[in-house]
């Protein structure tokens, strides 16, 4: 998620588990070290595809709180004094549920690296979710007002890190509904077979994002689990052209679907200097533009079907001004029709 969420994450936790021994230490260091493992957005830097390749990777694994975490917890109570305990647990907490908490995003967070790069993904919540995020600042506000080593405080923590978990495993269970109520539909429709993923949209729940896939026909529709209505669906097709595949066998190619976890669509035009490939990521769309993603990859192709230099990543500019498409948004989830 946003890394204001995962420092009021690790803040909750410290509230939680060592206000009483650090007080309000324990918010602050909990906070930056929630946030700490996203520290390795410095590699975007490295190429067009740094932040597919090395974003949630190292310091996002299971491990990295166990193993890291002791170490940065002796060097904050030799430098801030306190007893060691305290602090140990704080720094393995804060770090671990960083990594935890992207797991239920769609973004795809590689939990076993180093010994495996395989991302995994659950689609419970999207990357910004406000109602989230100020279940942790309501607790974190009552133990500034109460006092961070009150017991009253950490009943506030403790209650908003268990109301905000089953916040979480609702979101997955309204996204496991959405592609059951997509692939009720889409068998009623004569469509069998399909595979169905629905993916969560941004600032709430109930929204789901849907991408159904039967050999190269691919269908994007949205669905309102607080409104349902039968999915519109937007159809086109994965180009079976063979530059498409070409281009998913370059180096980008490959690392854009295996950060994409396959979700992704290809469309090949031709121009005066050869043919474009442009694969989207499709797990993150907008309304009105089903085939483009918020990213993806742009290949080009010489009159003989060589690659002329590396890809490009492209980022796809919104379709229409923010507050439209939250407009938009806003009536999709409400079910409410579009003036």
């Amino acid at each position: 998620m946003d890394p204001l969420t995962h420092g009021l994450l690790g803040a909750s936790f410290g509230q939680a588990l060592c206000g009483r021994a650090l007080g309000r230490r324990a918010l602050v260091w909990g906070a930056i070290l929630g946030m700490a493992p996203d520290l390795d957005v410095v590699m975007n830097a490295t190429g067009p595809t740094g932040e597919w390749l090395w974003h949630r990777g190292a310091t996002h694994a299971l491990l990295f709180g166990p193993v890291v975490g002791p170490p940065v917890g002796l060097g904050l109570q030799r430098w801030k004094g306190g007893a060691l305990r305290p602090w140990t647990v704080l720094a393995m907490v804060a770090l671990f549920s960083h990594p935890l908490l992207d797991l239920f995003t769609s973004y795809g967070t590689q939990l076993l690296a180093p010994f495996s790069r395989k991302r995994f993904a659950l689609d419970a919540v999207a990357i910004i979710d406000p109602a989230y995020s100020l279940l942790l600042a309501a607790a974190l506000a009552i133990g500034l007002w109460r006092g961070v080593a009150t017991p009253v405080a950490r009943r506030a923590a403790a209650t908003a890190l268990a109301l905000s978990t089953g916040y979480i495993f609702l979101g997955l269970a309204l996204n496991h509904r959405a592609e059951a109520v997509a692939r009720k539909q889409l068998e009623g429709e004569g469509v069998r077979g399909a595979r169905v993923h629905a993916y969560p949209t941004l600032l709430q729940l109930p929204l789901r994002r849907l991408v159904a896939r039967r050999d190269l026909e691919v269908r994007v529709g949205w669905l309102s689990v607080l409104a349902p209505r039968p999915v519109v669906w937007e159809r086109f097709e994965d180009d079976p052209h063979p530059l498409a595949g070409a281009a998913r066998a370059t180096s980008e190619g490959r690392v854009l679907e295996w950060f994409a976890m396959g979700e992704t669509s290809a469309k090949v035009t031709a121009s005066s200097e050869g043919t474009i490939v442009e694969i989207d990521d499709l797990r993150y769309g907008l309304p009105g533009r089903p085939r483009h993603g918020l990213w993806g990859l742009r290949i080009r192709f010489d009159g003989a079907g060589r690659p002329i230099g590396p890809g490009e990543r492209i980022d796809r500019p919104l379709p229409a001004s923010g507050a439209d498409l939250l407009g938009q948004l806003a009536r999709q989830t409400l079910g409410i029709a579009s003036p």
